[in-house]
């Protein structure tokens, strides 16, 4: 069922997000790295390049775009960087469900 929306010319910040988040995730590589945080608590930077087959600093690129649309956390454990996803998010939530359905 849809429901009606009153002003579809402006988008309120919640949408704005879920639009970077949803542009974030079409890209294959950082779907991939999504559905590894998915399957696994928490993940360094060189575990994901290992996986994934690419480097620590394209990595790290896709993750600053993680980092700004609020999906993941970012811990340092020594002078490793690890991510963890905010899975209380409710949008993290939603794209969870989505990916794993």
């Amino acid at each position: 069922m849809y429901m009606l929306v009153k002003n579809i010319n402006t988008l309120n910040k919640q949408e704005e997000r879920l639009i970077f988040a949803m542009q974030l995730l079409g890209d294959k590589t950082r779907f991939k790295m999504f559905k590894l945080l998915l399957s696994n608590q928490q993940m360094c930077v060189s575990q994901i390049a290992e996986k994934l087959d690419i480097t620590v600093s394209a990595v790290s690129q896709h993750f600053k775009n993680f980092e700004l649309v609020g999906l993941v956390n970012k811990e340092r454990n020594g002078q490793k960087i690890c991510y963890v996803l905010k899975a209380s998010d409710p949008l993290v939530e939603q794209l969870i469900n989505l990916s794993v359905n």
